[in-house]
């Protein structure tokens, strides 16, 4: 790392905060959309919930497959060219994706899974290369804009769906807005030759442990703590506002409230990277996280208006202080850049590939119990979960 680099200040180089900004607010929106228009999209489709719930779990399944391949095409190639074509790759896929019927449908949801995947793995590390001195702080501003946008794309998702005659699929490809947005303001940092993975970390030993990621209990740990808040994150974005309906809330407002539990989101998504990056051990974050879960399911057992509202904005709370922690764990449990590459990518790997089985799994439970209850035990069974691995992924160690 140069003594340059040692020296960036986000206040200083706003540009770039700003491209980071717009990359980050294309990671959930194309996903979070799905939910508050899923029961449209099945009856254009003629699916069941099965197979609408392969809707979010395919993109998971993408990240599984793709999230290890990521380090290695950044050897070749620098961090801010694969962010622009991870972004020029996304348009792609949300076009192809509202293009016609149930295969092109998937055939852009794929697309869609290779693009977020790319961006999902580099952002944690570009971050950490670009603002090594502050990488609470930058994990804070994209997870907080990461969150925002998916809260913007669950709440406004229904509404937009009764603009036009294109209906659910002007809700879908609206999002390419913003990467549009994105690409504009990426494009100065294309003149950056330098940030390739071999060129930010020229550590032999850190090399080494990268690719021995997989025999490290701690990365391990991390990964399954990524996994199971992956599943529940997943499944409340895809399966909120079916329960929500099933408890008497019309569908136009449980767009709404899925927008509540997304923007609840946002002060424990800026505050926990800044908090976690001071503190040696974050166990004691955990048990907040799994408190505010915990409470937050169980509500989701009444159909009590506010109570439901109550149970919006714990589970949000929670949900996105353990994404952020994960972010963070990325960055402050690996010595270099070239070892969090690595736990990024092993971790999303890991984590997704786990995460993917819980939208699945609760539509066909759905499907053959006909109740939410058993939803949201499952759900409580997750933030178990999350208790048992991040004890553990929260200790006071270093990877590499």
């Amino acid at each position: 790392m140069t003594n340059q680099l040692k020296g960036n200040r986000i206040q200083d180089q706003w540009l770039i905060v700003i491209g980071i900004v717009l990359i980050a607010g294309t990671l959930r929106a194309p996903l979070t959309a799905v939910g508050p228009i899923l029961n449209q999209i099945k009856e254009d489709l003629h699916i069941n919930n099965g197979i609408a719930g392969l809707i979010t779990t395919i993109p998971l399944i993408i990240f599984g497959i793709v999230s290890p391949i990521v380090s290695k095409v950044l050897t070749r190639f620098s961090m801010t060219h694969v962010l622009f074509y991870a972004i020029l790759l996304l348009i792609v896929g949300l076009v192809i994706r509202v293009s016609g019927g149930i295969v092109s449908f998937f055939i852009g949801t794929v697309i869609l899974g290779i693009a977020i995947a790319f961006s999902n793995v580099t952002l944690p590390a570009y971050g950490k290369w670009r603002f090594p001195l502050q990488i609470g702080l930058i994990t804070g501003i994209y997870s907080v804009t990461i969150n925002f946008s998916a809260g913007l794309g669950g709440g406004l998702s229904y509404p937009f769906s009764t603009m036009t005659p294109l209906s659910y699929r002007f809700s879908l490809v609206f999002w390419g807005l913003i990467a549009i947005c994105a690409i504009l303001v990426w494009l100065p940092q294309l003149r950056k030759t330098n940030d390739s993975i071999d060129d930010v970390d020229m550590d032999t030993e850190g090399d080494q442990m990268s690719l021995k990621i997989y025999r490290s209990k701690l990365a391990w740990a991390v990964a399954l703590l990524m996994a199971f808040q992956s599943m529940m994150f997943f499944s409340m974005v895809t399966w909120y506002p079916s329960i929500l309906v099933s408890k008497g809330i019309a569908p136009e407002s449980a767009g709404y409230f899925l927008m509540l539990n997304q923007f609840a989101q946002l002060p424990m998504t800026f505050t926990f990277p800044i908090i976690a990056a001071k503190m040696q051990s974050q166990r004691n974050l955990v048990f907040i996280i799994v408190g505010l879960m915990g409470v937050g399911f169980s509500l989701l057992f009444t159909e009590s208006y506010w109570l439901l509202i109550l149970a919006m904005i714990l589970t949000g709370m929670g949900i996105g202080a353990c994404f952020s922690l994960c972010m963070t764990l990325f960055s402050i449990r690996a010595r270099t850049t070239r070892v969090s590459m690595a736990l990024s990518g092993f971790g999303q790997s890991v984590g997704y590939w786990v995460a993917a089985i819980g939208p699945f799994l609760i539509g066909v439970v759905y499907d053959m119990m006909y109740t939410w209850s058993i939803v949201i035990i499952l759900l409580l069974v997750m933030n178990l979960m999350v208790l048992i691995f991040g004890w553990y992924a929260t200790k006071n160690e270093y990877i590499g």
